[in-house]
């Protein structure tokens, strides 16, 4: 973990409340589900930062570290909810943005099998980006990513993909793009439907109670299953406990009722957590 102030390069709107911020690097390799907490240096209206995960890394600078090479941008998918990300999407390029990062546990690279199936939802699309681009660099075809939202609108980000990179699967709740319903329900129809690996393990992020569903889905189908918590934090690297959540008890927590999401997590193994 490092803590840098870095200039603010461009911020990119991608909807009516959906951004791109993008900030000069160095950044280093990080696991795709990794997140930052960031803030303003100057004009910050609140008394934290605020945490994102990290959605692109590029430009490679030509220095190699232990997890990597160090990139000279780096970007992050943030939706205005307050005055926090208000204040970033707002700000000026130019603007110093302090970061602290890379943080948390990512998603866990595939070790044989089946390639997985990603389901996100809204801004839960951020880190299959680095995912699709990991997936890519080790040989795999387009990476299955079933992405939803409430309309049309809300599916924001996938401009930010190279071509090739993904198979899109669209579903809105108004059927406005894509299939009507929401991601669950086009999972379940591609699976049906022989479109779709119905034993691949499965990663996905977005709202909680999309999580849980997609969790309890692939509990019931005995599949294996990652989701990447979109929790409250304040500080992000274990101290204040205001990330906490319930979980099972697994040997992972030694036996404890809750687990830090910024350290323990933001990714789970779902039948960890209690929903």
């Amino acid at each position: 973990m490092e803590v840098r102030v870095h200039r603010l390069c461009e911020v990119r709107r991608l909807g009516e409340k959906d951004f791109v911020l993008e900030l000069e690097g160095p950044f280093p390799t990080v696991r795709p589900g990794a997140f930052a907490m960031l803030s303003l240096v100057r004009d910050w209206p609140c008394l934290l930062p605020r945490p994102f995960s990290y959605f692109d890394l590029r430009e490679p600078t030509g220095e190699v570290r232990e997890e990597g090479p160090v990139f000279g941008r780096g970007s992050f998918l943030v939706k205005v909810v307050g005055p926090g990300t208000a204040a970033l999407t707002s700000a000026p390029p130019g603007s110093r943005v302090r970061v602290t990062g890379p943080l948390g546990r990512g998603f866990p690279a595939p070790m044989g099998g089946k390639e997985p199936v990603c389901l996100a939802g809204g801004v839960g699309l951020a880190p299959f980006l680095l995912w699709a681009r990991e997936r890519a660099a080790a040989g795999a075809g387009p990476i299955p990513l079933l992405y939803g939202g409430r309309n049309a609108r809300a599916l924001v980000g996938r401009e930010e993909f190279e071509e090739g990179l993904v198979d899109w699967r669209l579903a809105t709740d108004d059927g406005s793009l894509g299939s009507r319903g929401t991601v669950l329900d086009l999972y379940r129809r591609l699976v049906g439907e022989d479109a779709l690996d119905g034993e691949a393990p499965v990663l996905c992020c977005g709202p909680e109670p999309m999580m849980a569903a997609v969790a309890a889905e692939c509990r019931n189908r005995d599949l294996p299953c990652m989701v990447s918590l979109e929790t409250v934090m304040a500080c992000g690297y274990g101290v204040c406990n205001g990330c906490s959540v319930e979980v099972r008890g697994r040997d992972r927590f030694e036996g404890a009722r809750y687990a830090k999401a910024c350290v323990d997590g933001p990714v789970f193994d779902a039948r960890e957590l209690r929903w």
